[in-house]
């Protein structure tokens, strides 16, 4: 196993996992030249010193130091020389800092960065968004060291056996991440690495406190608590899936997360087991951020029930992973399929009561969007 850890700039993170297989730890300064895939609006400030400093710490517990620069749109600076000779030395700034190699999603970034340092670890982020072997074989081939496959293919088995054979004759890996929420082929994933990326940039829109995508699947989630296991994570418990079929390298998200949560995570994954609501070692935006900041604007009134949500991760049942690596998802229709259903029924518990659909629908109440943004106080 090798884990591959979020960093909240926290020293004390470092020396807290370092006694768990953790090999890299991944994070970029808060406002960045390209942007990257965290609103800078939650993540901690990082400068120049920080960032040195926590890369050296890294390093005296032999963890390597990954930066991410993973942002879905350069928004045309390709063109821009200035830009470019700007954003060469960044990357001569970040190497001098120690930095270990960069986690990019742009085709043009890996070109840029391999022409100067073409020995540098380079992994190809999950917003470059591939779902197909031909893509995986792409991104070898342009001269990524790790492709991150976009959180959809983590149940598609097959795919992810012939990627990691294919990742093998390349000398290469493949990864998946283990704890991020996002609903099951979300058709608000591209808008949402969109605004990432712009709200993370320094020259990106500012004053914002909220990703208002991340609304959109707080709604289908309240919806539809199915939708919860349709979510492609992975439980700490079902781990040796994917090293049977070669894969060993998982992602643990949370940037934005406080040291305490980070480490119970890595352990719970390190030690391939979680007794208590699963919801605690996953990302879970649609409902801690959604809630909180609906809470700010007094509006969360159809949303307070997505904190009531607990789902038990000991009923899962035995080898309930094995159903996908003969049913594909991508040909059939959760309403014909309903097997996430079943499962929903038997590990879901809201408000402490059994799951079972019962609530009005609603819409995404995309009027308070403007509301998302300050007028002058720090959101940090």
């Amino acid at each position: 196993m090798r884990l591959v850890v979020a960093t909240n700039f926290d020293d004390v993170l470092v020396e807290k996992i370092s006694k768990y297989p953790v090999k890299y730890i991944y994070g970029s300064q808060t406002e960045t030249l390209t942007g990257h895939g965290r609103a800078s609006f939650i993540l901690p400030k990082v400068d120049d010193e920080k960032l040195k400093e926590h890369i050296s710490v890294a390093h005296s517990y032999k963890i390597k130091f990954l930066y991410t620069m993973n942002t879905a749109n350069l928004h045309g600076k390709e063109y821009d020389e200035h830009f470019l000779n700007k954003l060469k030395n960044e990357i001569e700034k970040l190497i001098n800092f120690g930095v270990d190699g960069f986690i990019v999603a742009l085709p043009f970034l890996i070109y840029f960065i391999r022409k100067e340092h073409p020995d540098i670890e380079v992994s190809v982020s999950s917003f470059a968004r591939i779902t197909n072997i031909r893509k995986v074989e792409e991104y070898l081939q342009i001269g990524a060291n790790t492709v991150i496959m976009d959180e959809d293919t983590n149940r598609n088995f097959t795919l992810l056996e012939a990627s990691a054979k294919l990742a093998k004759k390349y000398n290469a890996d493949i990864e998946v991440i283990t704890n991020n929420t996002c609903l099951w082929s979300c058709p608000y994933k591209l808008t949402h690495d969109q605004v990432t990326s712009y709200l993370s940039a320094k020259d990106g829109v500012k004053n914002v406190w909220f990703e208002y995508p991340v609304l959109f699947c707080a709604t289908e989630v309240r919806n539809d608590f199915a939708n919860i296991i349709r979510m492609r994570w992975i439980r700490p418990e079902d781990l040796h899936y994917y090293e049977e079929i070669g894969i060993d390298r998982f992602k643990i998200a949370g940037r934005n997360k406080k040291t305490d949560w980070l480490v119970n995570v890595v352990k719970a994954y390190s030690e391939r087991e979680y007794k208590g609501n699963l919801l605690d070692i996953l990302s879970y935006v649609q409902g801690r951020a959604t809630t909180s900041a609906l809470r700010r604007i007094n509006e969360s009134s159809n949303y307070e029930i997505l904190m009531k949500v607990y789902v038990d991760n000991t009923q899962f049942p035995p080898n309930w992973l094995s159903y996908f690596k003969y049913n594909r998802c991508e040909e059939r229709t959760c309403e014909e399929c309903r097997y996430c259903d079943i499962v929903a029924e038997k590990v879901i518990k809201i408000d402490g009561k059994p799951f079972f659909q019962q609530q009005e629908k609603i819409r995404p109440p995309i009027e308070l969007i403007p509301r998302f943004v300050s007028h002058g106080e720090d959101n940090r």
